[in-house]
Formats: C-alpha cells, sequence, structure tokens
C-alpha cells in the first residue's frame, strides 16, 4: 500500500451506486464526461479535488465502473465509497447514524457446506496478496486515510458485503456473528478490491438506512449521513 502521506495527497475518487445516494455530493461537484456507461463530477470539497462515479447497485457494477474510472482517471490517490446500509441488531447503530469500515468482509465468498458457509481459506486459494499477505475475504481499509476521516461520532468496524441482502432478523444475525460486522451493504467488497489490486488506499464510510434483516429502507437518511461525515472529515459544511 502507499504510505500515509501519498494517501491525503492528489484527488480522491468517491463511489455511490444509485443517485440517491449522492445527492449532496452531486449538488456541490460538476458533472464531467462520462468514463463509459458511467456518470462521473468533479469539483473541489475542502480544498481537496474530488471525483464522484456512481456505479449502478452491486458487486460486478462496483467492480467495472471503477477501473473504468480509474483507467480514465490515473492521478486519483485514493479511493472511498459511500452509500447506505443495513445496520446488525449488536451494533447499536439507529437510523441515520454513520460508521467507517475497519475491514471489509466479502461475506458471501466462501465454500458452503449442509451446516455453514466456510471462507475462502477452505479453498485455500487467496483473492490476492496485500503486502505479501493472502487476502480471502476480510479486505484491509487504509489506516492513514481511515484517520483522515474518523469523528468522535462515528462507529468503526468490520462492513459485511453481501450478493445475497438479509431478508429477515435470523439471516442478519448469522452473516452479523459470522464476521463480527456492524453493517451490511452491496458494493464495498468490490470498491475494496479494486482499491487493492491497484494499490490504492481505500475507505468506506455508510450511513444506515435499515435494520438488517428488515426491508423498509430509508435511502436519504443512510445516504445522507454518509456524505455528512465525508463533509465533516474535509472541513465542508454538512
Amino acid at each position: 500500500m502507499r504510505n500515509e502521506e501519498s494517501a491525503l495527497a492528489g484527488p480522491w475518487l468517491l463511489s455511490a451506486a444509485m443517485p440517491q445516494e449522492a445527492r449532496l455530493l452531486t449538488s456541490r461537484l460538476r458533472p464531467r464526461e462520462p468514463a463509459g456507461r458511467w456518470p462521473l463530477w468533479r469539483g473541489e470539497l475542502g480544498g481537496r479535488e474530488v471525483w464522484l462515479v456512481l456505479t449502478g447497485m452491486g458487486l460486478v457494477n462496483a467492480a467495472c465502473a471503477l477501473s473504468e474510472a480509474l483507467h480514465r482517471l490515473p492521478q486519483v490517490a485514493a479511493l472511498i465509497n459511500l452509500g447506505c446500509a443495513g445496520a446488525y441488531a449488536k451494533s447499536g447503530l439507529g437510523l441515520g447514524q454513520a460508521a467507517l469500515a475497519s475491514r471489509v468482509a466479502l461475506a458471501d465468498h466462501g465454500v458452503r457446506t449442509a451446516g455453514r458457509l466456510h471462507g475462502l481459506e477452505k479453498t485455500g486459494i487467496p483473492l490476492l496478496e496485500v503486502d505479501g499477505r493472502p487476502i480471502y475475504n476480510l479486505l484491509p481499509c487504509h489506516a492513514g486515510l481511515n484517520q483522515r476521516l474518523a469523528g468522535p461520532d462515528l462507529a468503526v468496524g468490520v462492513f459485511a458485503c453481501v450478493a445475497q441482502v438479509s431478508g429477515d432478523a435470523a439471516t442478519a444475525a448469522q452473516v452479523e456473528e459470522r464476521w463480527g460486522a456492524i453493517l451490511e451493504d452491496m458494493e464495498s467488497g468490490a470498491a475494496a478490491q479494486v482499491a487493492a489490486l491497484g494499490n490504492l488506499p481505500f475507505a468506506c464510510l455508510r450511513g444506515v438506512s435499515n435494520l438488517a434483516g428488515a426491508r423498509e429502507l430509508d435511502v436519504a437518511a443512510g445516504a445522507e449521513a454518509a456524505q455528512r461525515a465525508l463533509f465533516r472529515a474535509l472541513g465542508e459544511e454538512p
């Protein structure tokens, strides 16, 4: 990984899945020529150059959009994923609260048996290596970038990135227990993996839109909490 100084220098690429998850950002940035099929915005926040790409929902959309955007923007120094998320019951988080990922778990990846889902270690094949260490399900976040984004009211913990959203409390509890996670979302794992493959510092800010397992979502409340946390970290008026 790049050192902490390089993580804090140069433009940052922000990503969100849906327009509803980036309305505060798009109101402060200017549209630019798309990266392929994915819309881009550019501007400054707190004196820092930032770019924003809307990826669409899910792992494949996020990976494709970010790969295209990074190809278009080779000067990018760090990648930050934002959006809404479902909070796990033991996290203590409520609607409209923001959190920062300590690590991101690819929570659906592994070997499923009749009794449980085993992690990718069971295959003996890592997804990639970071600093000479094999990475299976748990992808790193950059310590220096996280320190830059942290705030006194910002929870920190593992985010579970899922392709299958928890549809009831029992399913959510299983994922929470398996990974020790506080939130679940559908794109952070792809963003973290793209960043790791590109040797880019990565962080993820999410806001609570619902309790994991409950399907009544307030996307605006969650997404705005994440964006406001970013604004505060950059010295912008939330």
